[in-house]
């Protein structure tokens, strides 16, 4: 897993390796509780990329300052922490935030609009908070996710009996309508539907209530430690179903809580390129980048990327801002930032654009327990 060496991880923690720097970037994150692993995994992504560039002088001379809070997956915590970027630490913009709480929170208060200040990054594909003009994606929607996974069950492998595993939340009303919608298109209907509460992450007795249907296939919108108990358990009670997920699952996560056994087939979407995939400059530089932040013998995830990407997205439109940027001309650089090519990887701000990104590829979890596209 990763190890966090440069992070004092609490309440608050900064992440620059400096200690006056004079360009503030915010992020809210889970780095305790139920999803504190992916979190972490997040923050530590953008600090890569941050400390990328301060080591080669900052921007026009300026250092980046990184500041992260914990939210424990906490909406109405993260709204208070990105108040507390805003208004103590003058962040100048904010990068990779997590979760369709949060970011549903975040649209229904106007939190990023009275600031006048730019989300670059959000770790959700709910289309509830696509609406936010603030809001910078960087991922595929969940709806994208889904159809190509449902195109893959339905058309490649002849899945018909399809079940849906969701929590009960936005997330995961917003992938139970998505794939309801995707099945419909084809004339079909989901054999079952049950939740589990987000809170507790216990999906004791929706492992339970599926395992008497156990459909062909079944489609977990969760997050990762979730998704492996439900795995374990489901494999338990002698299911035999084919079981894919969204990209919030975090494969290495899953291997890690479970026995590579159990978590080999599991299929998982994914809305970023492989981590591994160094015909990529993006990958190659985020490798680099990378190295000293993982053990021997393991490699970088998906979250990690997430994170650098968004930081190499809000870095460029903090050069483009000009000397002496501000939240205002942070937010006019981003609206004005079109196509942009980070090294192989491209996102598409153009004609006003929000959802910069419709990339998906299809993986699954090998018996090693990496992965295979």
């Amino acid at each position: 897993m990763i190890v966090i060496r440069k992070l004092i991880l609490c309440a608050s923690l900064a992440i620059s390796p400096l200690a006056l720097a004079d360009l503030t970037i915010g992020q809210s994150v889970p780095t305790t509780g139920i999803a504190a692993d992916t979190g972490k995994a997040l923050a530590i992504g953008a600090a890569m990329y941050f400390s990328r560039v301060n080591a080669q002088g900052g921007i026009n001379g300026e250092m980046i300052n990184h500041v992260v809070l914990d939210d424990a997956y906490d909406a109405k915590r993260a709204i208070s922490n990105t108040r507390t970027l805003v208004e103590k630490e003058n962040a100048l913009a904010l990068v990779s935030y997590f979760g369709t709480g949060t970011g549903t929170e975040l649209t229904q208060t106007r939190t990023l609009e009275n600031a006048n200040i730019a989300l670059v990054g959000i770790y959700s594909g709910a289309q509830s908070v696509r609406s936010n003009p603030n809001i910078f994606h960087t991922r595929a929607s969940y709806a994208e996710e889904v159809e190509k996974t449902i195109q893959l069950l339905t058309t490649h492998l002849g899945v018909t009996r399809i079940g849906i595993v969701a929590q009960n939340d936005g997330f995961g009303q917003d992938g139970v309508d998505a794939v309801k919608a995707a099945l419909a298109k084809r004339k079909l209907q989901a054999v079952g539907e049950v939740r589990y509460d987000k809170n507790s992450g216990n999906v004791a007795q929706a492992a339970k209530d599926m395992a008497k249907l156990n459909p062909e296939a079944v489609l977990l919108v969760a997050i990762s430690q979730p998704a492996a108990r439900f795995l374990k358990q489901y494999r338990e009670l002698g299911a035999s179903s084919q079981i894919y997920s969204l990209s919030p699952v975090q494969y290495e996560e899953v291997d890690k809580a479970i026995t590579r056994k159990l978590a080999h087939g599991l299929g998982i979407s994914q809305v970023f390129p492989y981590p591994n995939d160094a015909r990529l400059r993006l990958i190659r530089e985020f490798q680099a980048d990378s190295a000293a932040m993982v053990n021997k013998g393991e490699y970088p995830t998906y979250a990690l990327l997430e994170g650098y990407i968004s930081a190499r997205l809000a870095v460029d439109a903090l050069r483009r801002a000009g000397k002496a940027p501000s939240r205002e001309s942070v937010m006019k650089s981003m609206q004005s930032l079109g196509r942009a090519d980070l090294g192989g990887f491209v996102l598409d701000y153009s004609n006003g654009k929000r959802n910069g990104s419709s990339f998906v590829e299809l993986t699954m979890v090998a018996p090693s327990g990496g992965l295979t596209r």
